[in-house]
């Protein structure tokens, strides 16, 4: 009778990882999605982000790889501000974000978040004064910062430290560099790249400030639902970061 109850037992929990298996694989593939956001049903996620040992003080997602999505941005940027990241930026290498869109996208379908954002790099002065007018008498409290990169912010940046090293009469040194570095790209180093598409490859990306940075895949930023979104952060938060030791 024992045998027969533990031979019932360990079928019933292969079954179970088995379809569960099958279950991720089929999200994973877009299959199955989630459709649901955590600011319309937030009682059944709060757990889920404190669940979180650590979160990205700066996450980029590179979407070099595809035609950008304004409407999955949006939404990327909406759990952003969920997630509490302080700054959230978008990298593509050849200009094929279009800040202005972002804003409008945004507003469309999160109007009632705008106060807790802050719309930083290449978006202009436009985005941010609509952005502003368009809180109706509510308090401006931004706890996320946007900001889209492109290869300037790579290229140029190198340039424009050199020219600055050039231009002092102090002696050479790292310490030097990153100061300048600083002063030209008044960004945090990216804690986390999600780079979006079949390739692994960072396009460039900001290659003075990701030393030590986390790099995740995904396969597309289409149709992308917060429980894959959340994955990567939970994938990050369960990674130690060495810093090079």
């Amino acid at each position: 009778m024992y045998d027969i109850l533990k031979l019932l037992f360990s079928s019933i929990l292969f079954l179970a990882h088995f379809f569960y298996a099958i279950y991720s694989w089929l999200i994973d593939q877009n299959i199955i999605r989630h459709y649901y956001d955590p600011w319309h049903n937030r009682s059944s996620v709060e757990d889920m982000k404190h669940s979180l040992e650590k979160a990205p003080n700066h996450l980029v997602i590179s979407v070099c790889q595809e035609e950008v999505s304004y409407e999955d941005v949006s939404k990327i940027i909406a759990w952003s501000l969920f997630l509490e990241i302080p700054i959230i930026s978008f990298y593509h290498n050849k200009n094929g974000i279009k800040p202005e869109e972002i804003y409008v996208v945004f507003k469309k379908k999160y109007q009632n978040l705008l106060t807790k954002l802050k719309w930083g790099i290449e978006f202009s002065d436009d985005v941010i004064i609509n952005s502003k007018k368009s809180i109706n008498g509510f308090k401006w409290e931004p706890r996320t910062q946007v900001n889209v990169l492109t290869s300037k912010h790579s290229r140029m940046q190198l340039v424009h430290v050199l020219q600055n090293v050039c231009s002092l009469q102090e002696e050479f040194s790292d310490k030097l560099i990153e100061s300048i570095f600083d002063k030209v790209f008044p960004l945090s180093e990216p804690d986390l790249v999600v780079i979006c598409g079949d390739s692994c490859t960072t396009f460039g990306l900001l290659p003075w400030h990701t030393r030590v940075t986390e790099f995740l895949t995904l396969k597309t930023h289409y149709n992308i639902d917060f429980m894959k979104f959340f994955k990567l952060l939970e994938e990050y938060s369960g990674h130690e970061q060495r810093y090079g030791k």
